[in-house]
């Protein structure tokens, strides 16, 4: 068994052609086994005009005293001081022209790494931010997990092993994909927290918006991995399912089924909250709540008929012209003083059904936006008309004067 011959017996192929007698090799090229990542060349004898195969799919980085220093693209290179600069400081035996020298020469995988089953998934869980809820403009946290797989390829050799080889010979995927996917699920956790806080999604519409999520943390992963000499090839988010008994996210399921009820019943949010006060009111003793009581069904009715009128006007205003109305005016929101408390605010709709009742008077308190200090309803421009004396009932016509007979 010849020098060349005798350490091929590790599963990959070398080729180390050379003169055992001049004790170097003039021809390197190296096949790797398919999950070896990186491999150690086992010989470390090269002459200095070499040839060097690198094969599609490889790159081969160069050692000396300690240091990388050159990378070797898909290809055929013959050593010489152009190509490898520390050629020139190499003090040795001549052998013919040809100078044999020391060096470290690592081959890397740059193919792209696909897995089987599940050794290819990340998981998660994290805390996520949901503005579904109208009252709570800042949002609830919710907490979630997230799962999904991912694909990649060595696409920097050098920053690869200075990374993640360390002092060992070889590296393999199965050795590697264990603290990676450690390390893209702590990133997956900043992408996805920085797309809900941008995007504001709803937790429950999330799984709409996949595709979406797959591409903002795909590219937000490969910023900070290229600095290690990885590209993700492919990543995708599968699924993110909330903790079903978080209380932030029990609040905003119940919250999504009020909103489908009031829009099924031609309500707001506002106009709930106002028929709710007014309930309030009317459950308190004194002449106010009964009059407030007795007005309520008639609120409700009134409410309900002008969001209906409002939308079908809406409709025929739009059909019997192509071009766009103005923009709606933004409706008064008026704060009522009534049975020693604050009320409101109350659109104007609702103020004349109060001023009907009985309940809001001229000499009543009231305050909009804009207001230094609370004033008499009737001295607010908005509300002046609602007090506006009416003309009496015509009475019944003079009947014309008998004949005389």
């Amino acid at each position: 068994m010849g020098l060349f011959d005798k350490l091929r017996s590790d599963g990959h192929t070398h080729d180390g052609q050379g003169d055992a007698r001049k004790g170097f090799i003039d021809n390197v090229f190296v096949n790797l086994e398919k999950e070896c990542l990186v491999h150690r060349y086992p010989y470390d004898n090269l002459s200095t005009h070499a040839k060097v195969t690198v094969q599609e799919g490889q790159q081969m980085v160069f050692m000396s005293e300690g240091m990388y220093s050159d990378l070797f693209l898909p290809g055929g290179h013959v050593l010489s001081t152009n190509n490898i600069p520390f050629l020139e400081k190499i003090v040795n035996i001549p052998f013919g022209g040809d100078t044999a020298f020391k060096t470290t020469l690592y081959v890397v995988n740059t193919t792209r790494q696909r897995f089987a089953g599940d050794e290819g998934g990340w998981g998660t869980g994290l805390t996520i931010r949901d503005y579904t809820l109208a009252n709570t403009p800042q949002g609830v946290t919710i907490g979630v997990g997230a799962y999904g797989t991912y694909e990649f390829r060595i696409t920097n050799a050098i920053a690869f092993i200075r990374e993640y080889l360390g002092t060992n010979h070889e590296l393999y995927l199965n050795d590697f994909v264990g603290e990676f996917t450690a390390a893209v699920g702590q990133r997956v956790t900043v992408a996805l927290s920085k797309y809900f806080s941008q995007q504001r999604v709803s937790i429950t519409e999330v799984n709409n918006y996949l595709f979406d999520l797959s591409d903002f943390s795909k590219k937000s992963l490969n910023e900070y991995f290229e600095d290690y000499g990885v590209e993700l090839t492919k990543f995708d988010v599968e699924g993110i399912n909330p903790h079903e008994d978080d209380p932030n996210y029990q609040m905003v399921i119940n919250a999504q089924a009020q909103a489908a009820s009031r829009s099924i019943q031609g309500f707001t949010y506002q106009q709930e909250r106002q028929l709710d006060v007014m309930e309030t009111a009317a459950g308190n003793t004194g002449p106010m709540g009964g009059m407030m009581g007795a007005g309520m069904g008639l609120g409700m009715g009134f409410g309900m008929g002008g969001a209906m009128g409002g939308m079908m006007g809406g409709i025929a205003q739009n059909a019997m012209s192509a071009t766009p109305p103005p923009p709606t005016p933004q409706a008064v929101q008026i704060y009522l003083y009534l049975n020693n408390a604050q009320a409101g605010p109350y659109d104007m709709p609702i103020l004349q059904q109060l001023v009907t009742q009985g309940v809001l008077r001229g000499d009543t308190l009231a305050w909009k936006a804009g207001m230094p200090q609370w004033a008499a309803a009737n001295t607010i421009p908005e509300l002046a008309a609602l007090f506006m004396p009416t003309p009496p009932p015509m009475g019944a016509p003079t009947p014309p004067v008998p004949p005389t007979i």
